[in-house]
Formats: C-alpha cells, sequence, structure tokens
C-alpha cells in the first residue's frame, strides 16, 4: 500500500483535515516539551497519531524515540520500504555511477526512488528569494554552515543575479514553531526553502504545504521522508559504522564504549547511532554501557559524560561520539583527570589537534559533514533545481572521508588549539566538485555557468 494511494482514496477535504488535525497535533506535543527540556537531555519521542499515523505505520514506518539515559536504537527500514512511504516508483541507484552507489551503503532511512521534482519549474524566474528555515543555531556546526552562506555563497549567487535574499528564521528545535515558520516563508514569497536536520516525519505537513504553492523544499543533512523534499545528506549511518570500526580496532576489540548522540530526534543523529552500534556489534568484546544526549553541543556532551562517569566508575575504553560533541567528550576525561581514551574525531579541530600531538592515540579518523561543505552542497543542488537541471533521484547522498595522521599538516588550520570547537573544511572542489554533482542531475551544468 502507497501512502499517496491512501490519501487519494480520501477526498481532498478530509485528507486536508487529516494534515491539519496531525500539525496541530504534533504542535501541541511539541510546544509543552520546548527547547530547554530537550536541550537538558530528556530526549523527544516525534510520531505519528490518528488515521495518518495508521497509514504510515501500515506502509512499513515507525517511531523512534530516544534518552540521555537509555540507549535509543532508530528503526530502520529498507529502501523499499522508504520508497513506499516517500517516493513512487523502485530505487534508482542503479543508475548512478558505481562509485557514488557505493556511497549509499546502509542508507536504508532515506527514499531513494525519483524525485517528485524532476520536472519542476519554479513560479518565478532569477533572482529568487530563498527561506532557510533553521532549526538550531547554537552549536559550532551551526555556525559554520551558516557562515558559509551568507559570507560566500550568498554573495556569490546575488552578484551572479541568481538570488535576491536569504530570509532566515530559526525555531530552536521546537517542530511546532519551525512548521508555522515554513509555512510563513511560503506566505512571504519565497521560490525555494531549505531546512538541515529535519525529523523523520515532523515537518512533513509544512513540506507538502509548500510544495502545494509551488515551493521547492530541500533538507540538508538527514532524511525527512516525504516525497515532497529534495534530500541532499552525507551517509552518516555508513559513517558512524565506519568510525566505530576503527574505534573497535584501536582499542583491541576489548572495553567499555560510551555512545554520545547529536539531537535525539534528528535523523541525521538516529542514522549515526545506528552505524555505532553496528560496528561496535562486530566486536564480541567490547560492550556498550551508556548512550548520552550529546545534543550536537560540545558544553552539553561534556556534562552528559561527566554525569555519566560520576555514575559509572567502571573504566571507558573508548567513546563512540557524534560531532560536535568529540571536544566536550575529551574536555569531560581531561577535567576528571583520566586518560584520554580513543574517540571517534569527525572533524572538529580540537581532538585533532591532541591526534597531531599524540600520533598513537587513534589510527584514523572518517569526516561526513564538514559544515561549510554541507551547506554548500545543499545550496548547488537547490539552486540547480531552480535553474530546471532535473534532480534524478530522491537524496542526494555523499560518502564519508577518511582522514589519517599525516593529512593533519594540511588539514588543520594554522594556530589551531586543543580547545578550539572549529572545523576542518577541506575545499569544496575536493569534497564534492561540481563534476560529482553533475551525475544526480538529467541536465547538469555548473550551476554559475547556467543562463535563463
Amino acid at each position: 500500500m502507497k501512502l499517496d494511494d491512501s490519501f487519494r482514496d480520501l477526498g481532498e477535504d478530509m485528507q486536508e483535515d487529516f494534515r491539519d488535525r496531525e500539525e496541530e497535533s504534533e504542535a501541541a506535543r511539541l510546544s509543552r516539551r520546548g527547547f530547554l527540556k530537550v536541550a537538558g537531555g530528556a530526549g523527544l519521542a516525534v510520531g505519528l497519531s490518528g488515521s495518518l499515523g495508521a497509514l504510515i505505520a501500515a506502509c512499513g514506518g515507525g517511531t523512534a524515540s530516544s534518552s540521555a539515559s537509555a540507549t535509543a536504537t532508530a528503526t530502520a527500514i529498507s529502501p523499499d520500504q522508504a520508497n513506499s512511504i516517500g517516493q513512487l516508483g523502485p530505487s534508482l541507484l542503479s543508475t548512478l555511477p558505481a562509485d557514488i552507489q557505493a556511497d549509499y551503503e546502509l542508507a536504508s532511512t532515506t527514499p531513494l526512488g525519483e524525485s517528485i521534482y524532476k520536472n519542476f519549474k519554479p513560479k518565478n524566474g532569477p533572482p529568487w528569494l530563498i527561506g532557510f528555515a533553521s532549526s538550531y543555531a547554537g552549536n559550532s556546526w551551526r555556525i559554520g554552515a551558516r557562515t558559509r552562506m551568507t559570507n560566500v555563497l550568498l554573495p556569490k549567487y546575488k552578484t551572479a543575479g541568481l538570488v535576491k535574499d536569504v530570509i532566515t528564521t530559526e525555531s530552536n528545535l521546537v517542530e511546532a514553531t519551525q512548521i508555522q515558520q515554513i509555512r510563513q516563508l511560503v506566505n512571504q514569497g519565497c521560490d525555494a526553502i531549505f531546512t538541515i536536520g529535519p525529523s523523520a516525519r515532523g515537518l512533513n505537513g509544512a513540506i507538502k504545504y509548500a510544495y502545494d504553492h509551488g515551493v521547492l523544499f530541500v533538507a540538508v543533512q538527514g532524511a525527512a521522508l516525504t516525497p515532497y523534499a529534495l534530500l541532499v545528506s552525507g551517509n552518516y549511518a555508513l559513517a558512524g559504522k565506519l568510525q566505530s570500526e576503527t574505534l573497535s580496532k584501536d582499542i583491541g576489540g576489548q572495553g567499555n564504549v560510551l555512545i554520545v548522540q547529536g539531537i535525539t530526534q534528528a535523523q541525521a543523529s538516529q542514522d549515526f547511532q545506528r552505524g555505532h552500534e553496528a560496528g561496535l556489534k562486530e566486536s564480541p568484546g567490547i560492550k556498550v554501557v551508556g548512550v548520552v544526549a550529546g545534543m550536537w553541543t560540545d558544553a552539553v556532551a561534556k556534562t552528559e559524560v561527566l554525569k555519566f562517569i560520576s555514575t559509572h566508575p567502571a573504566p571507558l575504553a573508548g567513546i563512540a561520539s557524534q560531532s560536535p560533541g568529540d571536544l566536550g567528550s575529551m574536555d569531560a576525561l581531561m577535567q576528571l583527570g583520566q586518560k584520554v581514551v580513543p574517540i571517534t574525531a569527525g572533524g572538529e579541530v580540537g581532538p585533532l589537534v591532541y591526534w597531531r600531538d599524540n600520533p598513537s592515540w587513534i589510527s584514523k579518523s572518517y569526516q561526513s559533514w564538514p559544515p561549510g561543505n554541507e551547506m554548500q552542497e545543499g545550496w548547488e543542488a537547490m539552486i540547480r533545481t531552480l535553474q530546471g537541471q532535473s534532480p534524478k533521484i530522491a537524496t542526494i547522498m555523499r560518502g564519508p572521508s577518511p582522514i589519517v595522521h599525516g593529512d593533519l599538516a594540511t588539514l588543520l588550520p594554522a594556530g589551531a588549539t586543543l580547545t578550539s570547537n572549529d572545523w576542518i573544511q577541506p575545499p569544496p572542489e575536493k569534497w564534492f566538485p561540481s563534476a560529482a554533482m553533475d551525475n544526480f542531475f538529467n541536465n547538469p551544468i555548473d550551476p554559475l555557468s547556467w543562463k535563463a
């Protein structure tokens, strides 16, 4: 059964009623919780209720919940199930080059069918008005992403006559607020809207509202299970698996490991968690002794690791952390005067400086989401789609890149220190060059070379 087929049987008025009631109930649940409760590590259970929830459950969907004190495993679904919820038709991975197909390993929580924006034409010609429905700005990653947009991308695309301006809203992890803000951006006349790190289903009604009004919606960093978004993401499940496999080797396949999650309701965090668990399970001598919610914020990660260690005196052999959270985890160990055990350093400068100065600390790292580069990927995919370049597949994905100790000499910025929460940023032309992005579009051209 396909979700869209079930909706057609209900009739237009009843369809809209279901959508409105679903958003209202979701908004009520989220507004009661609020950002402070989430940031405190209580976690956020995001789900669907009523008849719409029943339809999604029948299609193979589910909900995932998590907390700072208990292990939270994302509900894994197959690509076919993801397509039955989010896209019509079979997976299109086989139409992509073999090396790009490899970047989709473990990508079981994102739609892989044909993009609904294949024949998209914007309501207006350039310059386009863009909406950025930000969910969170309180960590180094989000700051790095926004800096690339504000200081590099927006001026460049304004000069090229392609973008008029960007309207930015901020919801502080209150999904009910973000839903309202997306609708507001549509009503303000935005030609395209993008967000970072959405939950799997929480924004689906608002995303559909944008689509119904001729507005392109792009989700960067993680999947939204809806046919009405173009998704641009790293493969975080694969990154987590490779990171934890390396961690396992670095600690000799034995000992206690703590997992530090990100923002638990975000699909990207759940995918990382799934990958970390999968990699650690390959070593029977490793015991996952706890999971804490670091909220992708080093100060929160540090607090949660300190709290965990204070109530769990057994020594840790390693920490599987989502960045940003690596620096906070390392700071917690240092504050306690404990050995800095191997940590899955994912791109924050501070831990990589520690590795530079202590070459035997870890053997390898995997970078999967340099903030400026991920912002640029989503931005360029958005502009290409507005230009009519016709995205082939619902999810544009890029795999993680390994980092060895010898790479640090060129990757670390001058004057980098142990306390820095900045990020290493590979040059965009090396991370996701225009020629690589071309593979995901039917009518590819460098977006800055395109003419109306």
